[in-house]
């Protein structure tokens, strides 16, 4: 008879390349902000209903859209038809805000002004991507920060231009108290451009519009049950506010799952195949 080695092995490396592709994902929550009036796309487009969206009562147009957020491994990518190194006159990207745990208010209401300082009691972030190299409306080369924040009042963060529902829009690092941010990472946000006009990014979803900028950032700071949780959201905007884009991983059971029910069937093909 013949061994069931080389069949166990091919079934075994199977589920393992599809363990692996399972953690490429678009990770696109809806913003919970109204969309846009009649005419551009109002309900949106894609997971989320992001693309091909703006905020109530702001400029439409594929240059004013953050279209989506994907997860594959620890690398996060922002697509946008939006540019995100340098901007769009005259407002610039925002930092990325992360919270771990799922108790961040990122909702719209959490803060409803506009145009200047709140703090992180207000929201509950865990983490913020604080881009450095800013300058006008630009970001320059994406280069930034990450530190680790509290809740607390000494946490100062910017509000948006216009619109309350995307706040926040940067970490304030002058005004917050050294004591309540904690600098843990660094690194750059690298930028590619497409022409595509529609285009089939990780998790095998789609964006649409014409050009899309992808940011790619590496998120290897997080603990990697972070990435898993089915908690940890993502969150970002430009500084009008004009829209905003969240993200929340997927709850990593189903993989994990998946995962054991593969070793489980190897184990015992090895163990009959043993006996004979």
């Amino acid at each position: 008879m013949k061994s069931l080695v080389p069949y166990t092995l091919t079934s075994a490396l199977a589920c393992l390349a599809a363990t692996m592709s399972a953690s490429a994902y678009n990770i696109t929550i809806n913003d919970l902000q109204a969309p846009n009036a009649p005419g551009w796309h109002a309900n949106g487009k894609g997971q989320g209903g992001e693309d091909q969206e703006t905020e109530p009562g702001t400029a439409p147009g594929q240059d004013w859209d953050l279209e989506a957020f994907t997860l594959n491994g620890k690398k996060l990518t922002i697509y946008s038809g939006y540019n995100l190194l340098a901007g769009n006159k005259p407002y610039g990207l925002g930092d990325l805000f992360i919270d771990t745990n799922g108790d961040a208010h990122w909702q719209p209401g959490a803060d409803n002004h506009i145009n200047g300082k709140t703090d992180n009691s207000v929201f509950l972030y865990d983490y913020v991507v604080h881009f450095t190299k800013r300058s006008g409306f630009s970001i320059g080369d994406g280069s930034y920060t990450v530190y680790q924040i509290d809740n607390s009042k000494s946490v100062v963060l910017t509000e948006t231009v216009f619109k309350s529902g995307s706040n926040p829009w940067i970490l304030d690092t002058d005004k917050s108290s050294k004591d309540h941010i904690k600098a843990i990472s660094s690194g750059q946000l690298g930028v590619t451009v497409n022409n595509t006009a529609t285009l089939t990014i990780d998790g095998g979803t789609q964006v649409t519009g014409g050009t899309h900028y992808m940011g790619d950032l590496d998120v290897s700071f997080l603990p990697t049950g972070d990435l898993a949780n089915g908690k940890t959201i993502f969150h970002i905007t430009m500084q009008c506010g004009n829209d905003s884009l969240v993200g929340r991983v997927a709850d990593g059971g189903a993989t994990l799952t998946l995962l054991g029910a593969a070793m489980t069937t190897l184990a015992f093909l090895v163990r009959r195949q043993g006996k004979k």
